[in-house]
């Protein structure tokens, strides 16, 4: 976010802050899932302008001490801070922008408890629910980046805002769907399966399945690299297109990876992230 022009800075990290927040929330799996989704559901309530001191005492008392992170607790510490933030800001449609986004992320992850917690044996039964999460829990980030470029940038983009939503939406999908393939055997450790109609005990079947969403996330990330050659700025291009070439390089090794080797963690090499740092600069 560092990198990005100081216009499209400050509503993009407040948008990572809430973001980051509800994420720290969903995943303190040592809190009942009937508590975070609790807090969650009186979260997504307190962005859209509601009020609820019992919520940041609990957020104090229950969610905090729980943390690990230090970085996750200090942001936990100042939600009231972040809030204060968000409904002060001073564009309407920036601060649309923000409350949509957020909208669709605590829904994404308030259904992800719901789901795979809170009902035994949950799995999608087709497609279009697992493209359905993936845009709420990221393919609507696109869109955000896009409202955010046009509103605050005077030459944002050389193509028009609605071929840029369209990439950015696919381009946030592809970006989660690698999530959730490289992420496969330790969801499934835990009782989980996003991968609609496979049998979760069959490797075989899993891995089929597999090369079928990464043939379509490597093509909603080709997505991601037009709108970033459509960008007209270098440092909105870089921001842009780093984490595609990322997940690019990512679906190369899960190309090759057995199960086992998939089990035990596929990552990019530092190097190969810095490479993927120059390429993205020189776009």
């Amino acid at each position: 976010m560092r990198i990005l022009p100081k216009p499209m800075r400050e509503p993009v990290s407040l948008g990572y802050l809430l973001a980051r927040a509800s994420d720290t929330l969903a995943d303190t799996e040592s809190l009942p899932a009937e508590l975070r989704l609790d807090m969650l559901n009186r979260m997504a309530e307190l962005v859209q302008g509601g009020t609820d001191e019992d919520w940041y005492q609990r957020l104090s008392k229950e969610v905090m001490p729980l943390q690990q992170h230090r970085g996750e607790n200090v942001l936990l510490s100042h939600m009231q801070a972040v809030m204060s933030w968000l409904h002060g800001m001073e564009s309407d449609s920036v601060k649309q922008a923000v409350l949509t986004v957020m909208g669709h992320i605590l829904r994404g992850q308030r259904l992800d408890i719901e789901r795979f917690e809170l009902q035994a044996g949950f799995r999608f039964s087709g497609g279009e629910e697992l493209e359905e999460y993936c845009y709420m829990v990221a393919g609507c980030v696109g869109e955000f980046w896009t409202q955010i470029g046009c509103h605050t940038l005077d030459s944002f983009s050389t193509a028009d805002s609605g071929q840029l939503m369209e990439w950015g939406r696919n381009y946030g999908k592809g970006l989660q769907l690698i999530n959730i393939l490289r992420d496969l055997p330790n969801d499934l450790n835990v009782g989980r399966c996003y991968l609609p109609k496979v049998n979760p005990e069959d490797t075989e079947d899993l891995l089929h399945a597999s090369q079928q969403w990464r043939e379509r996330a490597r093509a909603y990330l080709q997505d991601g690299q037009a709108y970033a050659q459509s960008l007209t700025g270098r440092r909105t291009r870089m921001a842009t297109a780093l984490p595609g070439l990322i997940g690019l390089r990512t679906l190369d090794l899960m190309e090759v990876a057995n199960w086992e080797t998939l089990s035990h963690g596929v990552k990019v090499q530092r190097s190969e992230v810095y490479r993927c740092a120059w390429d993205a600069f020189i776009l």
